[in-house]
């Protein structure tokens, strides 16, 4: 429980600002296109910090990875509550890109490690938790669009957000156990064999050509999803409502995926799916638009946990630092897909859109034919 009220606390905070995260950058004399490299530029930090964070979760242990990672959270908060200008935003990008690098690798370890009793238990866990991080991040957006309703400014937003993980650096510096983990006095000895070893391991070789699959598969362009829905007249004071809907899709996903196993036949369904509803969320219906999103982010959860389970089940040691090797992959090919799709954007979204649709058809066929041979 002690896990769960930490991960809430943290969504809640994200839950106030995501909704209208681009919005804000563009109300500070941001461009579009400038605001989408912000986006990029924290996925591209993530990926640089994202293996030296997870050596150093390895040594320090889980727990204190994620102090690390919320203290700095909080402070990437503070600098977009200043905002007013590029620099700020590129250095609140940086801080916060570093800030996941500590969270990324550390969230999963810890949960796997140091909370759940029983590895076998860990699907369960896992997809509980992401239950949790969309709840209170559903109850996040919904209190954004009260808040906007209300009269209150996006600055007001960002504040209220900062209080809240302030509270959250607070809990997990109190309140969370301890990891059961590698402490700080046999780490030091232990980083020079683990950081030789680590890159020698076959299996985990043989894995990277699937993390750049699963890391094609996952990104969303999520940066052109405020513009496009203020763009067909969907007013920003019924954006948090929005997400909040998008948000309930996920969950279904989050459900699905503890209830039924993984298995090819589902897995080509909800490829399908991702592909089509990414192309209709491109068009200027709003019910359209609003429906495929929601179809999307519910195949995305399923797919997350698939991801998540299947990383977890190869990985026997230093699963820190191998699960920052994963994050470092997603990132770094997410970083550069956004920014390719800025690029497009400035044609249009839905050419955006077609292209992100185009480059991840070769990796979902890589997946599925992995899955189909090794029975993965």
């Amino acid at each position: 429980m002690k896990y769960y009220i930490k991960i809430a606390l943290q969504h809640l905070a994200m839950g106030l600002v995501i909704p209208i995260a681009i919005i804000w950058k563009l109300q500070n004399g941001l461009s579009v296109s400038d605001a989408i490299l912000t986006e990029s530029l924290i996925l591209l930090v993530t990926a640089l910090a994202d293996l030296p964070a997870g050596f150093i979760a390895n040594i320090i242990n889980n727990r204190r990875s994620l102090l690390i990672g919320a203290l700095l959270h909080l402070i990437g908060m503070i600098l977009l509550v200043i905002g007013g200008s590029l620099i700020v935003f590129i250095i609140a990008a940086i801080i916060t890109g570093i800030a996941w690098a500590f969270v990324s690798g550390a969230d999963e370890a810890y949960l796997h490690d140091d909370f759940i009793e029983d590895a076998k238990t860990y699907k369960k866990s896992f997809s509980t938790t992401t239950i949790v991080d969309e709840v209170s991040t559903i109850i996040g957006m919904v209190l954004a669009s009260l808040f906007i309703y209300l009269g209150f400014s996006l600055k007001a937003l960002f504040i209220f957000s900062s209080a809240i993980l302030a509270a959250h650096l607070i809990y997990t510096f109190f309140v969370l156990p301890k990891s059961k983990t590698l402490s700080v006095a046999n780490g030091g000895r232990y980083f020079p064999a683990f950081s030789l070893s680590l890159f020698k391991n076959k299996e985990l070789i043989s894995l990277i050509p699937l993390m750049l699959a699963f890391a094609v598969i996952y990104e969303a362009a999520r940066p052109l999803w405020q513009p496009h829905m203020q763009a067909i007249g969907i007013d920003i004071a019924n954006f948090g409502i929005l997400f909040a809907l998008l948000k309930l899709a996920s969950i279904g996903g989050s459900i699905l995926s503890r209830v039924r196993d993984f298995n090819i036949r589902d897995l080509l369904i909800v490829f399908a799916f991702m592909l089509s509803s990414l192309l209709l969320f491109g068009s200027s219906s709003k019910v359209i638009s609003i429906v495929a999103l929601c179809a999307y982010l519910f195949t995305e959860n399923y797919f997350r946990v698939y991801m998540s389970t299947l990383m977890n089940k190869h990985i026997r040691h230093n699963r820190a630092a191998i699960l920052s090797i994963t994050s470092v992959i997603r990132n770094a090919a997410g970083a550069l897909i956004i920014a390719g799709v800025g690029i497009l954007s400035g044609l249009s979204i839905m050419i955006a859109l077609t292209c992100l649709v185009i480059v991840k058809i070769p990796a979902i066929i890589y997946v599925l034919r992995s899955m189909s041979q090794k029975g993965i």
